[in-house]
């Protein structure tokens, strides 16, 4: 997959380009359902598929207050729509110049300056000034230049749309087991391990204590998962929170430190990426140090039998009811 700011950068023709264009944000099982529809469609036409997103995210520019945290990070999003079938993904600047865009403007300055052959975008989808566009829209601009426009219906899960909305809701509940349902793939977050004050080295439960890379953290808890790091997979127990038991006023953003079971090695400085896969328990305060370690020994213990149900990593599209 190339990854470009503008089509121009790209010096070669491309075959029978077929464009979808959204925030997609999570990727989640609504956006994958877009995604696989745009690649066969490509691969029938022996074409060129082709993601347009935007960058920053429009709402950063439009309401930048009530912005919300994404769920991605920009190479997590890349490596999934790579993995998908993606050939092109545009990462075109969004500016306040473009969110001021009547609808019409927008598809004929910014969408057709490429000679696209198809459309694919989800039948929600809403563009130009106010979101004052709507598939509709797209579809009666398109058709002036013969370019027919696919509207894909969204994906419901439990008779409710799956949204990347719902999906940061879940998180911050702690509802991972959920949020997998829903992305199809655990949610997963990166951080570079940094040092923290060796109290699990202490109680005999050394942890990689993680400084976030991703904008959204889960709820605090204690949470089964999978870490990986140069290419090997670690199950492991993670703790997000401002650990009572040794702080009694603790200040501050949560920690987020995750112990490798059955790991022994020096992460400091290494980016690490973590599966949430179940959240185990809630944080809670402890009477003793010794009943700390006594509940450690238990989470792992969980994690272990959780982790050791063969968990899918990803879910097809079709599990679940399209609309």
């Amino acid at each position: 997959m190339i990854t470009v700011n503008d089509l121009t950068q790209i010096h070669t023709p491309l075959r029978y380009p077929v464009l979808s264009i959204g925030a997609f944000d999570g990727i989640h099982r609504g956006h994958q359902e877009i995604i696989r529809f745009l690649v066969n469609l490509a691969r029938q036409k022996q074409g060129t598929a082709i993601v347009l997103t935007f960058s920053p995210h429009p709402q950063r520019i439009i309401t930048p207050a009530t912005a919300p945290p994404l769920l991605q990070l920009p190479e997590q999003k890349e490596k999934i729509l790579r993995e998908m079938g993606v050939d092109v993904l545009v990462r075109f600047p969004f500016s306040r110049e473009i969110s001021l865009l009547q609808p019409e403007r927008f598809v004929t300055e910014i969408l057709f300056r490429w000679d696209f052959r198809e459309i694919v975008v989800g039948s929600n989808f809403r563009f130009g000034h106010k979101r004052s566009g709507d598939c509709g829209t797209l579809a009666l601009i398109s058709k002036q230049r013969g370019i027919p426009v696919h509207a894909i219906e969204p994906v419901e899960f439990r008779g409710v749309r799956i949204s990347s909305t719902r999906v940061r809701g879940l998180l911050s509940e702690g509802r991972v087991e959920l949020a997998r349902r829903l992305l199809a793939r655990p949610y997963q977050f990166r951080g570079t391990v940094v040092r923290g004050a060796g109290n699990g080295a202490v109680l005999g439960f050394p942890t990689a204590n993680l400084e976030p890379q991703n904008e959204l953290t889960p709820a605090v808890g204690v949470y089964a998962g999978r870490a990986h790091l140069a290419g090997i997979e670690q199950p492991c127990v993670i703790n997000i929170g401002f650990r009572p038991t040794l702080y009694e006023r603790p200040e501050g953003a949560p920690v987020v430190e995750a112990h490798l079971l059955d790991f022994n090695g020096d992460l400091y400085g290494t980016t690490i990426s973590i599966d949430f896969c179940a959240r185990l328990r809630a944080e809670r305060r402890f009477e003793s140090l010794d009943s700390l370690k006594k509940q450690i020994a238990k989470d792992i213990n969980l994690a272990r039998k959780y982790l050791a149900r063969g968990v899918p990593e990803r879910r097809e599209v079709g599990d679940g009811t399209n609309r």
